[in-house]
């Protein structure tokens, strides 16, 4: 089977008019010598790797699914020019694929229990997905739902005769008097015994008629946790032991497992199924000098990978393993001096490097005026000692992501904290000071907008809790500077931009939420600005986050973040079963004759007529609010709302339809205010729930912006 190509199947370049310059090293210290040894990307690899793009755009099956392909310009015995090519993990299902090399070997030795491990992993999958689909859930909610709607009645019912019953007994203590009246007024109180009756017996009829379907789910539930810590450990012990079989070859002669290469810590999945361990073991193997390697990203994109861009070693999985598989490669000094622009030096003894520190700090020695851009794009000014005597030039650095401006990265070792780096002047032996981001793991090849700015907002903050004050500030960590539709990743905000935050602890965020800024990302790119956006890109924590419940774009006031799963799980518990409290403030834009009462009105959104909501006795939805005015201004009303359900625009529906208050609230236009330039006067004020870890009743308020 051929798997050495001649370098006329890829291009037709004139070779010897190329400069032999390079773009990128992939590099690791000799594991007997602590040499630092690269492997360049050179303009002919990159030539080679497009010629295989244009052979991969020819098949559509190539860009069903993405992964990462690769090229390895090698030299033979006889001194002839070939090439390897290479994809990561499998082609079309398969790892041995006519003309592309063979996985590193060891998978073989392991088939049997790969095959049983992933036939029981499937098993339980499935079990998994039956278990989770159950009917009996579908049919607990919907029984569940109409005993919640035969209760709501009920209450209404209670509460239109409580108030019957309250001016009964006002004209009773007024028109009689004695014996009669404690007699009546008996009569009234034993009628509110009966309704409280009523009503606990009906709960208890619903919990008898459920109980068995919810039996049935939390069984299911049990059995789906133990089912996903089972395959969590299969799936732990299949990579053991494909990562013990797994033998890697170097150009010294010698072979070991990936668990000897990698012993701290859990590998990644997929180590050793990449593009470059498995070129660099093949031309071992096979007696072929490597020359120059470019790997490249084909198919649909997936996170920060673009089809048809070039990728250094990703840094959890190929880096940790290039100084094994390029020891004893013979080294090219005159191709690195053309790396970046920039002559590159190690510093230090590697003699004091240990295991797990495998890349030596650098400095930038002889640097040319101007480097052009890859992409085209914008650029970032570094101060570089010159060599003609002490002066100082701009050099421009290209950003490899296109368009959006970055601090030049430089790799040190002890990972993530910043350090001083000491740039050397010609002029005898002065020094200058480099303020330079440590990173992770990554060295040269990483594309700067995944490298990590990181900066401190201080805020203080506390409850409303007596007796707990919660002070202290957030570290914000962004996650990308792309402006990513879909993704609620954005641009990080300026710290006078940061949300006001009420409460935190380690479980719960909570802010006054702005108006006019969205609780959750929409779907387009001009939506992707948003309270969870914006905590997701600034928080270590961030991309655990998830908002318990929604407020409205114009909406301001308390919104609440759940920093892990299981907090999220048991707030939303308490929401769904209508166990937090919410007090909501509003202006209406005229004057109720109405002091109190309550709105029950049936609300749905004509899919015809998004997003306002209609109230429509057909299809749609109970909804319930509380209200009382709490003030007359002008000609204005304001007035407290207690939701008893959560419907979208539910307030402003209750306020502006003529069933409810038929006044719509002060600035929404939505819903019929005629008053321009003024934001919605509906404000998130007061919440009260019981804390989900701490068992606490928390009450929490937000000041009021109106």
């Amino acid at each position: 089977m051929v798997f050495v190509h001649a370098v006329l199947d890829f291009t037709d370049a004139n070779w010897d008019s190329i400069a032999f310059s390079s773009n990128y090293c992939y590099q690791g210290l000799c594991v007997q010598s602590g040499e630092l040894l690269r492997l360049p990307r050179t303009v002919q690899c990159e030539a080679i790797a497009r010629g295989l793009m244009q052979h991969l755009a020819q098949d559509e099956c190539h860009s069903r699914e993405g992964k990462m392909y690769g090229v390895l310009l090698v030299e033979t015995l006889g001194g002839e020019k070939k090439v390897l090519k290479a994809f990561s993990g499998l082609l079309n299902g398969s790892s041995h694929v006519p003309g592309w090399v063979t996985p590193i070997p060891g998978r073989d030795r392991v088939a049997l229990t790969e095959a049983r491990t992933l036939t029981e992993l499937e098993s339980m999958k499935q079990e998994l997905m039956r278990l989770q689909q159950l009917p009996q859930r579908q049919e607990y909610d919907r029984r569940l739902r109409e005993w919640e709607l035969e209760l709501q009645a009920v209450n209404e019912r209670h509460k239109i005769c409580k108030q019957q019953r309250d001016i009964t007994r006002d004209l009773l203590c007024q028109t009689l008097g004695g014996e009669t009246r404690e007699i009546a007024l008996e009569e009234l109180n034993q009628a509110s015994r009966l309704e409280g009756i009523e009503r606990r017996q009906l709960k208890r009829e619903r919990d008898d008629k459920l109980q068995p379907l919810k039996q049935l789910i939390e069984a299911a539930d049990g059995r789906i946790t133990e089912l996903k810590q089972q395959r969590k450990k299969l799936s732990r012990e299949l990579q053991m032991q494909m990562h013990e079989a797994y033998t890697l070859v170097n150009f010294l002669g010698n072979s070991r497992s990936l668990q000897q290469l990698m012993p701290s810590g859990s590998i990644p999945t997929g180590t050793g199924d990449c593009c470059a361990p498995k070129l660099l073991h093949y031309a071992a193997l096979h007696n072929l000098k490597p020359l120059a390697m470019a790997e490249f990203w084909w198919g649909p994109s997936l996170g920060d990978k673009v089809q048809g861009e070039f990728y250094g070693a990703c840094g959890d999985r190929c880096q940790p393993l290039m100084g094994f598989l390029l020891s004893g490669l013979a080294q090219n000094r005159s191709v690195f001096k053309n790396v970046n622009n920039c002559e590159v030096d190690a510093v230090g003894n590697s003699d004091n490097l240990t295991s797990n520190r495998l890349f030596p700090l650098f400095v930038l020695k002889s640097i040319s005026p101007l480097t052009p851009l890859k992409k085209g794009g914008t650029t970032n000014t570094l101060k570089v000692p010159l060599n003609n005597g002490g002066t100082t030039n701009n050099l421009k650095v290209p950003l490899n992501n296109g368009g959006t401006t970055n601090n030049l990265k430089v790799p040190l070792n002890n990972g993530g904290t910043t350090n001083n780096l000491k740039v050397p002047l010609n002029n005898g032996g002065t020094t200058n000071n480099l303020k330079v981001p440590l990173i992770k793991g990554d060295l040269g090849g990483s594309r700067l907008d995944k490298n990590q700015h990181l900066f401190s907002v201080l805020s203080s903050h506390e409850s409303e809790q007596p007796g707990k004050e919660m002070k202290g500030g957030l570290i914000a960590h962004p996650k990308n500077n792309n402006f990513d539709g879909g993704t609620g990743i954005l641009p990080v905000p300026e710290p006078r931009k940061m949300l006001p935050i009420i409460y935190e602890d380690k479980w719960l965020i909570i802010i006054n939420k702005p108006a006019n800024l969205l609780s959750v990302p929409g779907r387009y790119l001009e939506n992707q600005d948003s309270v969870l956006s914006r905590f997701r890109n600034l928080l270590v924590d961030g991309f655990n986050l998830n908002t318990v419940h929604r407020l409205d774009f114009d909406t301001s006031g308390i919104l609440i973040l759940a920093r892990d799963q299981d907090t999220y799980r048991k707030l939303s518990l308490q929401f769904e079963k209508k166990q937090v409290h919410k007090i909501y403030e509003a202006v209406l834009s005229g004057i109720t004759n109405m002091n109190m009462g309550s709105i029950a009105l049936p609300l749905w959104g004509n899919p015809d007529n998004r997003p306002i909501q209609e109230v429509n006795w057909e299809r749609g939805k109970p909804s319930v609010t509380e209200f009382q005015v709490i003030g007359r201004e002008g000609n204005c009303s304001r007035i407290e709302f207690v939701p008893l359900t959560g419907r979208t625009h539910q307030l402003r529906v209750h306020a502006a339809d003529v069933r409810g208050l038929g006044i719509p609230i002060l600035g929404d236009r939505l819903y019929g205010c005629k008053a321009d330039g003024m934001r919605l006067h509906l404000h998130a004020r007061e919440i009260c729930f019981e804390h989900p870890q701490l068992g606490n009743r928390l009450y929490l308020k937000a000041e009021m912006p109106f």
